[in-house]
């Protein structure tokens, strides 16, 4: 899959652009070099990317250009020609007032020109978005990457600007998970993606059972021993009670009753009452002491005036002296201030007790006149009256600890399910290490000669050794490295600057794009800038490589550029020329219009 020509139906505004099978540069000339208002890098270079990726039907998006400015683009309608892996040609419409309607024709031969061609003559006509999507994909037949479609490679074969601050993680995905895209890259370098993914669900699936888990822990309670056991224990328990009370209630005799009361009004109600009253006492008393505390003021010493009262009694005052008990005074004034808020926190947290025990003090004392009314009350009616509340009561109990019983057992099946999936993870961890150590070893894995490639190019290119390598972290997953190593094939620091970035993720791309010329697989790359890091004699390594090397494997390289970036002397063919842009008027824009 390459990409041929780009075209609109206002030519005047967008002029076409024909790209040819091997290396093309898309060329921003600087002519007004001495207008400081003109900016070189504002030409539409990277406009021309965004508009790609609009041609291989990426979603609308509020920040694309040509949606961010539809008072500009409403009535323009784009045609993006490509060669297909089997050297037939495709022809997308789509416009940008209706770009979820899509039209697509089949042809034989390059650089059509289908602006004036009626609906009814296109081979696919109004077609949804995703129908245009899944069409699309069945053309491209990019079967190296399944199960992903085009979309994932088009995006890792249009490296824009904002793309080469990682080598494998492109922008669209740093604020995504990594399933979004570690899986494709270990698919990519020859590894079982299906692994890979399978090791990023479960764990998301683990966390989402000790999540569930946690909350069902929280309903339920804590318990000491085994929950479900202590649970049966107090079901049995209030089971009999209820026996007990509504036996009561069938014979009319409330002896029991009276029995149980006076024990619960002499063993628990007046012994708590007790005991809370001591309580508030002792609380009441440090409150009184802390207010006393709160309303004594500071001690006020002035240095001055003690000088003045030494100096009348004939003893020097020294200025050491004088430092020590300011630094004395402003160490007591820091001690009074926390001094204060320490007394303000104690004096408001027993109040508060305070208040919870009278609160408590009421509803025991009202307690205590229901118990006492029932014992002195012979009036049947009205202790019928108070067991049955008491079944009730015991009844609702009996419900909650049901209702816990079952919570309960949910989480028996929760704690179930985690040992499974963690089960199922270290398996698919094993799985993760054995294909690692199997595509390590492989003398004809895509993974040697992607990193074969990548040594080539940093060697010949920048003179450095480079290397990709992978480990297995703690969680299982694969961890992908790319840069400069030393003698000891340890990575250096170097790679990490912006300066060899951009080169190193060039570097990669190619070699993946080289390793896959027999595949199913993209057949073009382009890179938005890169050659601006480079000194001059590394630039000109790097043109020799790109107008070379890329081609004898088939594969379409495109590069944006700055002419003022071009070491001297280096000229480039009509042919390689695909479009050139400048800063001198509207004309040499990629969109001939005002800027925006």
């Amino acid at each position: 899959m390459k990409i041929s020509k780009i075209y609109s139906n206002r030519p005047n505004i967008f002029q076409p652009i024909e790209f040819n099978e091997g290396f093309n540069v898309i060329i921003g000339q600087i002519r007004l070099h001495d207008d400081k208002n003109k900016d070189s890098h504002n030409l539409g270079k990277s406009k021309l990317a965004e508009l790609i990726d609009f041609g291989f039907l990426k979603q609308r998006h509020k920040e694309t250009f040509l949606f961010k400015h539809m008072d500009r683009f409403d009535d323009f309608i784009f045609f993006f020609e490509i060669k297909l892996n089997d050297g037939s040609y495709l022809t997308i419409r789509r416009s940008v007032n209706k770009n979820t309607q899509l039209f697509f024709k089949k042809h034989s031969t390059k650089y059509q020109d289908y602006r004036f061609l009626e609906d009814s003559d296109w081979d696919y006509q109004k077609l949804t978005f995703d129908n245009a999507k899944l069409l699309l994909d069945s053309f491209l037949n990019l079967t190296s990457i399944s199960p992903w479609d085009y979309r994932m490679a088009v995006s890792y074969a249009l490296r824009k600007q904002d793309d080469f601050n990682d080598i494998f993680q492109l922008k669209k995905f740093s604020r995504g998970k990594d399933l979004s895209w570690k899986p494709y890259i270990g698919h990519i370098l020859g590894f079982n993606a299906d692994n890979l993914k399978s090791n990023y669900e479960l764990k998301i699936d683990i966390e989402k059972v000790t999540a569930q888990l946690a909350d069902l822990q929280k309903e339920i309670g804590l318990y000491q021993g085994d929950e479900e056991e202590m649970l049966q224990d107090a079901l049995s328990l209030k089971h009999q009670d209820a026996y007990a009370l509504q036996e009561q209630l069938d014979a009319l005799n409330f002896d029991d009753s009276d029995t149980e009361t006076v024990e619960e009004l002499s063993e628990n109600t007046d012994e708590e009452i007790e005991e809370l009253n001591r309580v508030r006492y002792y609380l009441k008393s440090d409150l009184k002491k802390l207010r006393k505390v709160e309303s004594k003021r500071s001690v006020s010493f002035n240095t001055d005036k003690t000088k003045k009262l030494f100096t009348e009694a004939g003893i020097l005052f020294g200025d050491q002296i004088k430092k020590s008990y300011d630094e004395l005074i402003e160490f007591n004034k820091k001690i009074t201030v926390e001094r204060s808020r320490f007394v303000k926190q104690q004096t408001k947290e027993l109040e508060q007790q305070i208040i919870d025990i009278s609160s408590r003090l009421t509803e025991l004392n009202t307690l205590k006149s229901k118990q006492v009314y029932f014992l002195t009350s012979t009036n049947a009616l009205e202790k019928y009256k108070e067991v049955s509340n008491r079944l009730l009561l015991v009844s609702t109990e009996i419900n909650l600890i049901k209702r816990k019983l079952e919570i309960s057992e949910q989480i028996k099946s929760k704690k179930s399910e985690s040992r499974t999936l963690s089960n199922s993870k270290n398996d698919v961890i094993e799985k993760i290490r054995l294909d690692r150590d199997f595509v390590m070893q492989s003398d004809t894995s895509i993974y040697k000669s992607i990193k074969e490639n990548f040594t080539t190019f940093v060697k010949l290119v920048l003179d450095k050794d480079g290397r990709i390598s992978t480990e297995q972290n703690g969680e299982g997953n694969l961890v992908y490295h790319a840069g400069f190593v030393d003698g000891d094939f340890n990575y250096t620091s170097e790679s990490d600057g912006c300066s060899y970035k951009k080169i190193l993720c060039i570097g990669y791309d190619l070699a993946v794009n080289l390793a896959f010329a027999d595949k199913d697989f993209v057949r073009f790359v382009y890179h938005d800038g890169g050659l601006e890091t480079l000194d001059t004699r590394k630039k000109l390594e790097f043109l020799n490589y790109a107008r070379t090397i890329p081609e004898l494997f088939g594969t379409q390289y495109i590069l944006t550029l700055i002419d003022s970036d071009l070491p001297e002397g280096v000229e480039f063919t009509d042919e390689e020329i695909a479009l050139t842009l400048h800063d001198n008027g509207d004309d040499g824009l990629l969109f001939k219009m005002p800027s925006w």
